[in-house]
């Protein structure tokens, strides 16, 4: 008798341990690749003249760099160092209504006015929506021309 009764006890712990390794139904939330928007309204209510100055003053995650008379050389992302280092790899995409922008000194050129809206896209989003180019991030700037 006192086999069978430890025989059950053993069944009714390993039923008690699997029934705690089974997951639920409904899988965890995933985190959602940020997007963040520069909306018509920020653009109204802020004081900046042209692309440049509004993106280094809303644009947080990237890092702004210029040269000593305070034209635009290039925009970086922020994050740690890696051990891998690529060309280009921590550079975001930019587009102005679809077309790649490639001297960043235009943004200058561009003014605030002129923008409908930003859209900043993380490393994820961005390399879904513009492909492998793009594992910094996108900005996609809307004018009112193209609207």
């Amino acid at each position: 008798m006192r086999q069978a009764g430890s025989i059950s006890f053993a069944s009714l712990v390993t039923t008690a341990a699997l029934a705690a390794c089974v997951t639920s139904a409904v899988p965890p939330a995933e985190p959602r690749p940020r997007l963040d928007v520069i909306t018509a309204e920020d653009i109204a209510k802020s004081s900046y003249t042209n692309a440049w100055d509004l993106l280094r003053g809303k644009a947080r995650r990237y890092d702004f760099l210029e040269d000593r008379y305070g034209r635009p050389r290039s925009i970086r992302i922020r994050r740690g160092r890696s051990s891998v280092n690529m060309a280009g790899s921590d550079t975001p995409m930019i587009l102005v209504d679809g077309a790649r922008v490639t001297d960043i000194t235009t943004l200058r050129d561009l003014p605030a006015d002129a923008i409908e809206s930003i859209e900043l896209m993380s490393g994820i989003r961005g390399t879904a929506a513009q492909g492998t180019n793009s594992s910094a991030g996108v900005i996609y700037i809307h004018t009112w021309e193209a609207s």
